[in-house]
């Protein structure tokens, strides 16, 4: 969900390659329920506009030439999965789709999309998940006044317990055993323009067995904490300002950090990783990459991507950016990772805020 998007709205209530590639024409896009033909692909979250039930998932193949739409909602009897999807996650033959607005998580076979259950029990404006052992963690962020951890039992979706912050629970990834937690990231003013600022520069690491003296990590009190990943069981944090960037690589057994630094690259939005390289993308939709462990990065842009650029990930070798739009189905861009060169582009849904792999 955009926060800044829906601040307005909020606090009122209280936001070249076109000759070689090719586009829609080319791709079977198919609306009937496909039982089981969700394998070997790229599933697509759309998050859906704040004040209609307008979320759903896309399925595109991994050779790029079919697309399923509105999955969920096409083999679940019509049902509408309803507003703000944030995320989603896997567990075996599980998909967890995390979903701000009504507060719950719809757990569904990733490979058919048919429902199987719907946990609901403490969520509070869930946000993201992760899986460690026999759990999941889900932080939940309401942005007045409580953010905090959940965890489930993953064979039962049983409420194993929670944890709060004092500031933010965001991004939520599973490393060297620990779950690690962004919990600073970007405020924004009460009034126009929604001028940005930090909350902090805080990452808490979670004992996922015990849940009990986490640990902070306190990065530089410079710039804005913009993304969490994990990569090969190591978390990387991005955070950017107006002239640099930089990439924590978190060590989170000995709980302190290496420092890469981008620079005279501003604005960094999200962090990748693919193919033992990072990508990241800026505010004005350029996008870069470097090899992991290197201090290297070139100055010059894979690619510009065009138009609102909200979901962005690389998935073995193919650059996914989303151009979306919350009033009607945006389009997405696919690029081939190195090169830059365009794929494909073809229609996903509304609001279009993430890829991942199934």
């Amino acid at each position: 969900m955009n926060i800044k998007r829906i601040l307005p709205l909020a606090f009122a209530s209280m936001l070249l390659f076109t000759a070689s590639c090719s586009s829609d024409n080319d791709i079977e896009i198919i609306e009937k329920p496909q039982s089981g033909a969700y394998e070997n692909g790229i599933l697509v979250s759309n998050e859906g506009g704040f004040s209609k039930p307008t979320s759903d998932v896309t399925f595109i193949s991994n050779n790029l030439g079919t697309v399923y739409t509105n999955i969920y909602s096409n083999n679940n009897g019509g049902e509408a999965f309803g507003k703000v999807l944030q995320s989603v996650g896997f567990s075996g033959d599980k998909a967890y789709l995390v979903a701000n607005i009504p507060n719950k998580i719809d757990i569904v076979n990733r490979y058919t999309f048919k429902k199987q259950v719907t946990v609901t029990e403490k969520l509070d404006n869930p946000r993201y998940i992760a899986f460690s052992g026999n759990k999941y963690f889900v932080t939940n962020n309401n942005f007045a006044g409580t953010q905090k951890l959940n965890a489930y039992n993953v064979s039962d979706n049983s409420f194993f317990g929670s944890m709060g912050f004092p500031r933010y629970a965001e991004k939520v990834v599973a490393a060297e055993g620990n779950i690690i937690v962004q919990t600073d990231g970007i405020g924004y003013e009460t009034t126009p323009p929604y001028n940005s600022f930090a909350t902090g520069y805080t990452i808490t690491v979670v004992n996922p067995s015990t849940m009990v003296n986490p640990t902070t990590i306190t990065l530089p009190a410079k710039g804005i904490i913009k993304d969490l990943i994990a990569y090969n069981g190591i978390a990387y944090v991005l955070v950017s300002d107006t002239t640099d960037s930089y990439i924590y690589k978190i060590n989170s057994v000995a709980g302190n950090y290496t420092t890469t630094t981008l620079t005279g690259i501003a604005d960094v939005q999200k962090l990748r990783a693919d193919n033992n390289n990072f990508y990241f993308i800026t505010g004005s939709n350029n996008i870069y990459n470097m090899t992991i462990g290197s201090s290297f990065v070139s100055k010059v842009p894979i690619v510009k991507a065009p138009g609102n650029v909200y979901g962005f990930d690389v998935i073995e070798g193919k650059i996914y950016a989303a151009d979306a739009s919350f009033t009607e189905d945006g389009k997405v861009n696919v690029y081939e990772a190195l090169s830059g060169t365009l794929l494909k582009t073809f229609t996903a849904g509304v609001g279009t805020n993430g890829f991942y792999k199934n």
